[in-house]
């Protein structure tokens, strides 16, 4: 959850000194960078190139960004939550 406010690798470096489960910090990060678009930094990165080239869609690609991302999100969560 908290990758979804700050980004996933700065939040698994700050998880990883108050814990010993490097696995589950491993996921974490992998997860954790699905979601909103400030979740992971690549995600932030490619966002400012789509939106200064294609000035007139930046809210349609935040939008379906968002949506498909957390589709993934739910669905990778599921499956490492249960499986």
């Amino acid at each position: 959850m908290l990758s979804q406010f700050i980004s996933n690798v700065p939040c698994a470096i700050l998880l990883s000194g108050f814990s010993k489960n490097y696995k589950e910090i491993l996921l974490g990060v992998d997860i954790g960078g699905m979601g909103t678009l400030i979740a992971s930094l690549a995600s932030v990165i490619s966002y400012k190139f789509y939106a200064n080239e294609y000035k007139h869609l930046k809210k349609k690609y935040l939008l379906m960004f968002t949506i498909y991302n957390f589709i993934a999100l739910f669905i990778f969560s599921f499956i490492f939550l249960f499986f």
